[in-house]
């Protein structure tokens, strides 16, 4: 209620605002006349100031009234330039009435040197007050249509922002079974060979899958807090590798506050030891470096001869997270015997 209050006030002091504009052309027309000044009387000024509110009044709200039946009967959304045509005859037919009624109203006063208005005076009230209606007609519409194709661009964004936070939801409800698949399948191996070293793999692999869950709603991390948690993945693999896995580690300070997805440095190291040998005999090197592009995670390529069961989850998926958030796109390439796995630094908060 009180918002509709506020709005009609604000429509009256539209309506008196633009009402003095033509009574004071009047005046100032008539003042600097020396002929005509006598012409200036309290009457004349009074009626002037009448005339000019009555019109401007009458053509405000009856455009209103005409521009909110056609909102609800021709919409722009489903007429679009069909529209026009109808808004125009519509819009000049009253206003051309309304003011001939208002002149011939009128007529009989001072604003007319107490004759009737001849057909000229009829004219050019009529074509001026048509010409300003014109005006202020494609003002009002030219600032709907702009209001409408804003929040058709903001619905838009909004539609485009929670389809990709669904895909996205998607694609990170599939790293948790498939860390926890992974690091399962560590566990087993280590449970058989050494128990012991099994009970301090599970309080580490404790802390890292704290860090899945915290991150789970979450698009992308700072690069800083991804190394940490990498460094204690890496620690359950020292657990159950040893000194088979050597880890080289050169990033700048200038990379730590950029982001990247959440655990795509954990996949990339963990396909590497996946898919390679690591024993002190042949000891598996993993190269982690930022450069200006991104972040390269390298290692020497010594497949197990063994077959090892993938399903290729991990790498798709972090080609898609990067697909909903950037432009830029992950590269994994076999160069020189060696793996070399590229993802791109996020500059800002996705």
């Amino acid at each position: 209620m009180a918002k509709r209050i506020n709005r009609e006030l604000g429509d009256i002091i539209i309506v008196l605002s633009i009402s003095v504009v033509p009574p004071l052309l009047y005046i100032l027309q008539h003042y600097f006349d020396t002929v005509s000044r006598s012409e200036l009387t309290v009457e004349t000024c009074s009626i002037s100031f009448l005339n000019s509110f009555i019109i401007t009044a009458s053509l405000f709200y009856g455009c209103r009234f005409i521009f909110g039946f056609l909102n609800k009967h021709m919409p722009w959304e489903k007429y679009g330039v069909k529209r026009v045509i109808p808004e125009v005859l519509i819009v000049f037919t009253y206003t051309s009435i309304t003011q001939f009624l208002i002149v011939w109203v009128f007529s009989g006063t001072s604003l007319y040197d107490y004759h009737k208005a001849t057909p000229a005076n009829y004219f050019d009230d009529i074509l001026f007050g048509n010409t300003i209606t014109l005006i202020v007609v494609a003002i009002i519409e030219g600032v709907y249509l702009f209001r409408r194709w804003k929040e058709s661009l903001v619905q838009t964004e909004k539609l485009k922002s929670e389809n990709l936070k669904s895909q996205f939801d998607s694609l990170k409800a599939q790293l948790d079974p498939h860390f926890m698949f992974n690091s399962l399948n560590v566990l087993s191996s280590l449970v058989r060979k050494d128990p012991e070293k099994a009970e301090h793999f599970i309080d580490d692999f404790a802390k890292v899958y704290r860090y899945v869950l915290e991150v789970k709603n979450e698009m992308v991390v700072p690069l800083h807090r991804e190394l940490q948690v990498l460094d204690s993945y890496l620690n359950l693999q020292k657990i159950r590798f040893g000194d088979g896995i050597i880890i080289k580690r050169d990033i700048h300070s200038e990379h730590l506050d950029q982001y990247v997805p959440p655990l795509s440095l954990q996949e990339l190291v963990s396909n590497a030891i996946k898919h390679n040998e690591a024993s002190l005999k042949n000891p598996l090197v993993i190269e982690i470096k930022s450069t200006e592009n991104g972040i390269i995670i390298e290692n020497n390529l010594q497949l197990r001869s063994e077959k090892i069961s993938s399903t290729g989850t991990g790498l798709t998926n972090l080609r898609e997270r990067y697909r909903l958030l950037t432009s830029h796109r992950p590269v994994f390439r076999i160069l020189d015997r060696h793996y070399k796995a590229e993802i791109p630094l996020i500059e800002a908060e996705a």
